[in-house]
C-alpha cells in the first residue's frame, strides 16, 4: 500500500518537474472550465466534490467515490455584468427613433461603457458525460461572447466556440480493512480546440460596424484557433463519509498552440500562413476539506448537508509571480442543503463575494440556477462583476 502511495507521489513530482523544465511560453492561457449551476451557487469547484459530473472540473480522484451520473445533454446560460442594462438602453433608444451615434453620446451610455465588462456564455447542448465506479469522461462545448472596454475610447469584442474532451480513472488505496479510511488517487487527460474572433473598435467606428453587421464582419476580423491538451492529477482522503480532504493538481502540464489569422476565418479556410505562438495553462495546486454532518432530528427533511472550504492556486505567488493575485481571492467556502432529495439550497463565498443558488432534481431532468460575484482585478473589492446562471440538464 505504502509503495503505491510513494510511487504516485514520485510520479507527481516528475510531472511537476517537467513543467518547470519547459522554456518560457509565449503567453499564459486561461484554464478551461465549463460553467455549471451547481458550482456557481457554491463558489466554484472544490477538490473534495464528488457529487457527480462536477468532479470532472474539480478533482479526478473523486471519480472513485462520486455518485454515479450519466448526462445526455445540458444547457447552461451565463449572463455577466450589465447585459440587461445594455439591451434595455439600445432597444429603448432605437424604438424612440434615435440613431446609434446619438445613443453613444448619451450620458447613460457613457456611464455603462466606462469600465464595461459584460458577456454571454452558453455551455452545451453538447454535454455528454459519465462518472461512476472510478471512471469519468465527458464531451462538452461552449459558446461565448464578451464585451469589455479597452482604454478610454474603445471596445473589445470576443466571439468564441470551444469543444473539449476529458476522461480519466481513479483507484482506491484502503487505509483500514473496512475502508472507513481510504485515499483515492486519480488522473485525467483532456484536450480540445477553440476558435475565437477578436474585434477591437473605437467608439467612432462602432456606428459603421453595426451598420455592416453580418457574417462578413465575423469572417474578416482577426481569428485565433487554439489547440489544448492537458493533464490533471488528484488525491482524496475520506473518512466514513463524514470528512474528506482533497488535493487537486490542475493542469500539471497543459500546453497550448495558438494560430492567429489576421485575415480572419477566410484566411483560416484559405490556409493562409498564421502567426504561431506556444502557450501554457498555469499549473494550479488546490486544497480543500469537506464535512458531511447528520442532524438526527432533521433527517426526515434534510437528507444531505455539505460544508466545504478550499484554497485555490496555493503556489501562484511562487510559480507565476506576475500572474499572482491577493491571497484573499483564493479562499472560498460553500454550504449545500438537500431537502427531501429534491431541493438543493446553496450558499457560497468566493473571491470575497457572495454566491447563492438552488437546484431541483426531478429525476428525468434537473434545473439549477445561481447568482454569484467574481473579481476581475488582482485585489479584492476593486472591480467586481455579478453573474446570473441558469442550467437545464437531462
Amino acid at each position: 500500500m505504502y509503495k503505491k502511495i510513494t510511487s504516485c507521489f514520485i510520479l507527481i513530482l516528475i510531472l511537476c518537474a517537467s513543467v518547470f523544465s519547459q522554456t518560457a511560453p509565449d503567453y499564459y492561457a486561461d484554464d478551461v472550465y465549463f460553467i455549471t449551476g451547481v458550482d456557481s451557487g457554491l463558489g466554484g469547484p472544490y477538490p473534495t466534490d464528488n457529487s457527480g459530473l462536477e468532479s470532472l472540473f474539480a478533482n479526478p480522484a473523486a471519480f472513485k467515490s462520486a455518485d454515479e451520473e450519466l448526462s445526455i445533454t445540458n444547457t447552461t446560460i451565463l449572463l455577466t455584468g450589465p447585459i440587461f442594462d445594455i439591451a434595455t438602453l439600445v432597444i429603448s433608444s432605437l424604438s424612440s427613433g434615435g440613431d446609434f451615434a446619438t445613443i453613444l453620446a448619451s450620458p447613460s451610455t457613457q456611464s455603462i461603457l466606462s469600465g464595461l465588462y459584460s458577456g454571454f456564455s452558453m455551455t452545451g447542448p453538447l454535454f455528454f458525460g459519465y462518472v461512476g465506479d472510478g471512471f469519468g469522461f465527458g464531451l462538452f462545448n461552449s459558446t461565448d461572447f464578451h464585451l469589455r472596454s479597452k482604454g478610454a475610447l474603445s471596445l473589445a469584442m470576443n466571439f468564441s466556440e470551444k469543444v473539449f474532451l476529458a476522461g480519466g480513472y481513479a483507484f482506491r488505496i484502503p487505509l483500514s480493512q473496512d475502508e472507513t479510511h481510504a485515499i483515492d488517487i486519480g488522473v485525467m487527460l483532456k484536450g480540445g480546440v477553440e476558435g475565437e474572433v477578436v474585434i477591437e473598435k473605437s467608439f467612432l467606428e462602432l456606428p459603421a460596424m453595426l451598420a455592416s453587421l453580418g457574417p462578413d464582419l465575423l469572417l474578416g476580423e482577426q481569428f485565433e484557433f487554439s489547440t489544448i491538451i492537458g493533464l490533471d492529477l488528484g488525491a482524496l482522503y475520506t473518512w466514513e463519509g463524514f470528512l474528506s480532504a482533497g488535493l487537486s493538481l490542475q493542469d500539471v502540464f497543459s500546453p497550448t498552440v495558438k494560430y492567429t489569422y489576421a485575415t480572419g476565418i477566410n484566411g483560416f479556410i484559405a490556409a493562409d500562413d498564421p502567426i504561431i505562438e506556444n502557450g501554457l495553462i498555469p499549473f494550479k495546486l488546490n486544497v480543500g476539506v469537506e464535512i458531511n454532518p447528520t442532524i438526527p432530528f432533521l433527517e426526515q427533511w434534510v437528507t444531505n448537508l455539505r460544508f466545504m472550504a478550499a484554497y485555490d492556486d496555493v503556489l501562484d505567488f511562487l510559480l507565476y509571480p506576475t500572474e499572482a493575485t491577493n491571497m484573499l481571492l483564493h479562499i472560498k467556502t460553500g454550504l449545500e442543503i438537500t431537502m427531501l432529495d429534491i431541493l438543493d439550497i446553496r450558499l457560497g463565498l468566493a473571491e470575497g463575494l457572495l454566491n447563492a443558488g438552488f437546484g431541483l432534481d426531478l429525476q428525468i431532468f434537473t434545473l439549477n440556477a445561481a447568482m454569484f460575484g467574481s473579481e476581475l482585478s488582482s485585489q479584492p473589492g476593486t472591480n467586481p462583476v455579478y453573474n446570473l446562471v441558469v442550467g437545464f440538464s437531462i
